[in-house]
């Protein structure tokens, strides 16, 4: 018979929340033992994230390499009527100021803390009429292509240039997700886009750009005319 690894106290422990135990360190005085819960919970958070940030990027590479640039428009339009409609509509609905501090904690998740290979990291800024959120980089397509995930037996880039491209031909093919997503899908089911953005000009070495305009009255044109579409062009029905 093999040797015991673990006792029973243990295995109940590594199945326990991280922060549960930290805050429990906290509690009894352990400021040492909090912070390296803290510190494992940064690279637990990473390792699940950067597993399924890869692993979308092959899905959708593997949906290209089969059916080309329009299989890829195909899929994501899709997936994110099933999967992010309902949340759009949510965020029609909210309170501006509440949604801007919700998009911060998002991209402070999906920024994993600033852990892992080429960190993600990102600054806000305020004016009159909105916040501007720069990443860089971003926690997830623009790391991929720091860390050479796209190229021979990596992840495929668009054939050709889109409107879901910006357009541009050669485009990374996770980072099209963000067009439907922010954009275009968002003006056919609510009239705006979400989350009006900028990619990086350069994605080695520029920042990906998202804005949050405190009246969505004010997000300029050019963001719906990238698409060939016109405000307050939300459509009926389910499709998009």
């Amino acid at each position: 018979m093999s040797e015991r690894w673990f006792s029973e106290e243990e295995l109940a422990e590594m199945s326990r929340p991280t922060m549960e135990r930290a805050i429990e360190a906290i509690d009894r005085g352990d400021a040492e033992g909090a912070k390296r819960l803290c510190e494992e919970m940064k690279h637990e958070s990473q390792f699940i994230h950067d597993l399924m940030v890869d692993g979308v990027a092959g899905l959708i590479s593997f949906v290209k390499e089969k059916l080309g640039d329009d299989g890829v428009e195909e899929a994501w339009r899709w997936s994110l009527e099933r999967s992010w409609r309902r949340p759009v509509e949510t965020i029609d609905k909210s309170n501006r100021r509440e949604v801007a501090k919700a998009l911060a904690a998002t991209w402070r998740a999906h920024s994993c803390s600033g852990v892992g290979p080429v960190p993600g990291a990102f600054e806000v800024v305020e004016d009159e009429e909105k916040l501007t959120f720069r990443m860089n980089p971003c926690g997830s397509g623009q790391r991929l292509w720091r860390m050479g995930r796209y190229g021979e037996g990596g992840w495929g880039v668009t054939d050709e240039a889109h409107d879901w491209s910006y357009g541009r031909e050669g485009f990374p093919l996770y980072c099209t997700h963000c067009a439907f997503m922010n954009e275009t899908l968002p003006i056919r089911w609510i009239g705006y886009p979400v989350y009006p953005s900028d990619p990086p000009d350069d994605f080695d070495r520029d920042p990906c750009t998202w804005y949050w305009y405190k009246d969505a009255a004010d997000i300029p044109e050019r963001h719906f005319e990238r698409y060939g579409l016109s405000r307050g062009a939300a459509e009926d029905g389910d499709g998009a």
